[in-house]
């Protein structure tokens, strides 16, 4: 009886320790291991978070003091869950993550969720030891009833454990440890136990140093391995033998292939753990940024395969070539779901002999996009990896982001798309004569309104970096061989990086020019009371940089040009440089040259040297001026101040040298940006050399640009005159030249605000009033930078209509 009994129980342990895996793993075995980029992202945002956080805990901002008074105390009668919540985000969560390594022991997860929470009580002690309890946060009577304690130590621990022990947890219960986690952190700041910055800051050091090890060890990507996969897929009832990853991967996905017993080959899509997670962003990152969200929504990741296996039947009903489904469903431990298909036999499109595409061939694929438009299936992500040419007749295999009953946009999109991978992988005249042959007019107005970057699948727009006119010869071609104009390209992006990083660029900028500016009553009083003879004086010097620039410009380029264009362009680009900074500037400045009958390597090289000269003469003026000006200036009184300037200063050497180090380190990008750079430089020392050949012109471009310098100065000078100040021609150098390398630094259209902040505390650091440098600084900046974009706006038009520009 007594062996029954063990027997009994051991069956039972057996049957439990399975299913306990298979609750908190995700996945249960070995799983795939992968040291991700995105650890290294994650790692220097954490550093730049925690270098700009010292600073300002020091400043002890009345905001960050106001948020934490509105959330502490808390009402007494939710006191009690407030500490409990932070006492279970925080301890509790070790205490779980503890509990389970016992249960369910997985040496590998335990081991670096130990290192990392030794780590980080270690930097957390060297960080109070360096910055001292508080981090140099003034001790004031507004912090009474708050804890300044930095670093927290305790919750960052729980963010490092946390951290570094989510990507092994499965899904629910990674979704309770980040849900408790993030409790805890509001939880903290509303007990008093912490402020809001050194929560944040507390957050990063133990987020940092998650992602550190997971860059140094690499972290499960929540999907079994292919031995595993192998071992489990008979599940579903499929054999499947030499199965390996597929080279391109998509997060929370694993493509596989292998063969069967006569040799076919089987394609295994595996949707692990954090499919549904992939899915989710996936359709909000193109909710954000284009017109097209993407396919639809499906949080359950058995309901991908599914809709993968239903959208793959539908277009076989439609009379289109597609894989044959063998199996879909669940398997393994961790029950992740598969879409198992076998491949009709072939090359795909993007490695195709040249003999199997004759125009026979390109003609099919054309028409096999056609038969999924007329039932109004749209594939997605149509390219040259799934595009299969086989004995068969063209097939189309990866139906994952396909949709029924779409809309005519995603429609044209997938022809756009086919037409494209057509042309990188045989040409254009060959795409477009098979477009002539196999599109009617409005399709073809359709597909080539949506030909463009947005539109096509990664190893499309990989290949185009290589050829960058092929899509712009491609819109022209087909538009010719269907007997139709060359359509306008639709807007696919509702926002683009530029747009989104000037937008916050002007919300910097307007929020600089409001600080310094809010007092500005007395101010009013200052500009009412200015010399008006000054003032018209500042007008006529704020405008005679445009004729130095515009000299400068003129000689930048071999030959002669006529100097009132140059003049007109100069004037142009006030408006230019406001709605786009230097880099628009730079552009029409390009766009300027080539018309004038310059190739694109003259004029991109005569372009640089412009604004290259520009830049060295602001530098060599402020190196010659900053000896006989330091003298003027005044070291801040705090000590605070002298801390807060060094951590700024710190923190911009910082990001500086992490941006060099992963150039210099990373092959790729160190070879990407040694193909980018060095061809613009060798281009434009061989114009240097060719304008060398005339001396008067290399004289021309330096007194231009110094010219140009010394105006804009001698314009604020005139402006402290005229509200009754002055400062050396070499202090106002130091004031400009500062002020418009922090404006250059901030993305903002201009330098609005920017500018005027650094002017402003560069005049009142040299002795000026603060009332006089504002109505100073607003009298030069007004005849500078906000009345000449307006005729700069009508002479723009004017070269426009003359084909200028």
């Amino acid at each position: 009886m007594a062996r029954v009994a063990s027997e009994e129980v051991a069956g039972t342990e057996r049957r439990v320790a399975p299913r306990l895996r298979a609750a908190v793993l995700g996945p249960r075995g070995g799983g795939t291991t992968r040291r991700r980029a995105s650890d290294a992202f994650r790692l220097g945002f954490a550093v730049i978070v925690v270098t700009v956080s010292i600073p300002v805990m020091q400043a002890n901002s009345a905001a960050e003091l106001r948020l934490a008074h509105f959330l502490n105390p808390p009402p007494e009668a939710i006191s009690w869950l407030v500490t409990t919540v932070f006492w279970l985000g925080s301890v509790g969560v070790i205490v779980l993550l503890a509990v389970l390594g016992l249960l369910v022991p997985r040496l590998v997860a335990v081991r670096w969720t130990a290192v990392a929470a030794v780590v980080t009580w270690a930097i957390c002690l060297l960080l109070g030891q360096i910055l001292g309890p508080s981090a140099g946060r003034p001790v004031t009577d507004a912090l009474a009833g708050l804890d300044p304690s930095y670093p927290v130590t305790q919750f960052a621990v729980t963010i490092a454990v946390a951290s570094t022990a989510l990507p092994y947890l499965s899904r629910p219960l990674h979704r309770m440890v980040a849900s408790l986690v993030t409790l805890a952190s509001i939880a903290a700041v509303v007990t008093g136990s912490a402020l809001p910055v050194n929560t944040i800051s507390s957050l990063a050091i133990g987020w940092g140093v998650a992602a550190a090890l997971h860059l140094a060890a690499g972290s499960p990507l929540g999907l079994p391995s292919t031995q595993e996969i192998t071992k489990w897929i008979t599940d579903l009832g499929v054999s499947v033998e030499g199965i390996t990853r597929a080279p391109r991967q998509t997060w929370g996905v694993e493509r596989l292939a292998g063969h069967d017993g006569t040799g076919r080959t089987i394609e295994l899509s595996v949707y692990g753990r954090d499919a549904s997670d992939a899915r989710v962003l996936a359709k909000l990152w193109r909710f954000c940024f284009y017109r097209d969200s993407g396919p639809t929504l499906i949080l359950d990741r058995m309901q991908q395969v599914e809709h993968e296996a239903f959208l793959t039947f539908m277009a076989e009903r439609a009379g289109v070539l597609v894989p044959e489904v063998l199996a879909a469903g669940r398997f393994g431990p961790s029950r992740d779901a598969a879409l198992a298909t076998r491949l009709p036999y072939g090359p795909l499109l993007a490695v195709a002999d040249d003999t199997l595409l004759d125009d026979e061939t390109l003609d099919e694929i054309l028409q096999t996009v056609l038969r999924l438009r007329k039932a109004r299936l749209a594939h997605g992500t149509l390219g040259a990896e799934t595009i299969i040419i086989s004995a068969a007749g063209v097939c189309l295999r990866d139906f994952r982001s396909a949709s029924a009953a779409s809309a005519d946009a995603r429609l044209d999109g997938d022809l756009a798309a086919a037409l494209a991978a057509m042309a990188v992988r045989t040409g254009v005249e060959r795409t477009a004569a098979a477009a002539g042959r196999v599109l009617d007019a409005d399709t073809a107005h359709g597909a080539l309104v949506h030909l463009q970057r947005a539109e096509l699948d990664p190893l499309t727009v990989r290949a185009l970096h290589q050829q960058r006119d092929l899509l712009p010869r491609l819109r022209a071609a087909v538009a010719s061989a269907t007997g139709i104009e060359v359509p306008k390209l639709a807007e696919a992006k509702r926002i683009s990086w530029v747009n989104l990083i000037f937008g916050i660029g002007t919300l910097i900028g307007v929020w600089a020019i409001i600080g310094v500016l809010a007092d500005v009553g007395e101010s009013l009083d200052v500009i009412k009371g200015a010399s008006w003879g000054w003032v018209a004086l500042t007008f006529v010097l704020a405008q005679l940089p445009i004729a130095a620039e515009a000299w400068a410009l003129n000689s930048a380029v071999p030959g002669q040009l006529p100097y009132g264009r140059c003049l007109a362009l100069e004037t142009s680009n006030t408006f230019t440089a406001l709605v786009g900074g230097d880099t628009a500037v730079f552009a029409v400045r390009v766009r300027f040259f080539q018309r004038q009958g310059y190739d694109a390597t003259a004029a991109v090289s005569s372009g640089a040297i412009a604004t290259s000269a520009s830049w060295t003469a602001k530098g060599l003026l402020f190196l010659i001026a900053l000896p006989f000006a330091a003298g003027n200036f005044q070291a801040p009184s705090s000590s605070s101040d002298r801390q807060t300037a060094i951590w700024v200063v710190l923190a911009v050497v910082l990001a500086a040298g992490i941006a060099i180090a992963v150039v210099t380190l990373v092959p790729r990008l160190r070879r990407l940006a040694s193909s980018k750079v060095r061809p613009v430089l060798v281009s434009i020392w061989s114009n240097v050399k060719r304008i060398a050949t005339e001396p008067r012109k290399i004289a021309y471009i330096a007194a231009g640009s110094v010219l140009a310098q010394l105006l804009v100065a001698a314009a604020l000078g005139a402006a402290l005159h005229a509200v009754g100040q002055r400062a050396s021609l070499a202090t106002i150098l130091v004031v400009i030249t500062l002020a418009s390398i922090i404006g250059g630094a901030v993305p903002v259209p201009g330098g609005l605000g920017v500018v005027e902040a650094g002017l402003i505390a560069g005049l009142t650091a040299a002795g000026i009033p603060q009332d006089q440098a504002v109505a100073a600084v607003f009298i030069q900046r007004l005849f500078t930078a906000y009345l000449p974009p307006i005729w700069g706006w009508a002479t723009l038009a004017w070269m426009r209509r003359r084909e200028y520009v």
